[in-house]
């Protein structure tokens, strides 16, 4: 997986992420846009609307939901949504049997839990990879941390 981090200003910027993935693009889109595709990698989101403008939604696992709008949903190669104030952004390029994922978290406002929102989609995107080569990617909190540290040095480096 290659990762890039594009700074703009000290507190914007975006993070790039590009990983090639075993599965056409029915498949991988399958998994990234649907609820029962999130399960498997994500559970504690949900579609609550498909389509522009339609929701994503967040379980806190204590009765309360977040609620992020669908800015752009062009199946089965793009879909874009709210992620607190920033905004996340999978695109799919059909390879065949194979799928490139681009992965985007366009940072408005880089705040300390920026970097962890960016280790949690590192390790998201492993799982999903895992899921389309059928096998098992977990992480240590050790493992986390480790990623947490490196985006933190990464996005607020001078």
């Amino acid at each position: 997986m290659q990762e890039t981090y594009n700074k703009q200003t000290d507190k914007t910027g975006e993070m790039i992420f590009e990983i090639e993935l075993k599965g056409n693009i029915e498949t991988v889109w399958n998994l990234i846009a649907t609820t029962k595709g999130f399960e498997q990698w994500f559970p504690e989101i949900s579609i609550g609307e498909p389509g522009v403008n339609g929701l994503i939604l967040f379980d806190f696992g204590d009765g309360q939901y977040e609620e992020s709008t669908i800015t752009a949903y062009e199946p089965p190669t793009l879909l874009q949504y709210d992620w607190d104030k920033n905004t996340v952004r999978f695109e799919l390029t059909d390879q065949g049997d194979m799928t490139a994922l681009l992965f985007t978290e366009s940072i408005v406002n880089l705040t300390t839990h920026t970097p962890r929102d960016i280790a949690g989609w590192h390790m998201c995107l492993q799982r999903i990879k895992g899921i389309l080569e059928s096998r098992d990617v977990s992480f240590t909190e050790d493992e986390f941390l480790a990623l947490f540290d490196k985006y933190q040095a990464l996005l607020f480096e001078k």
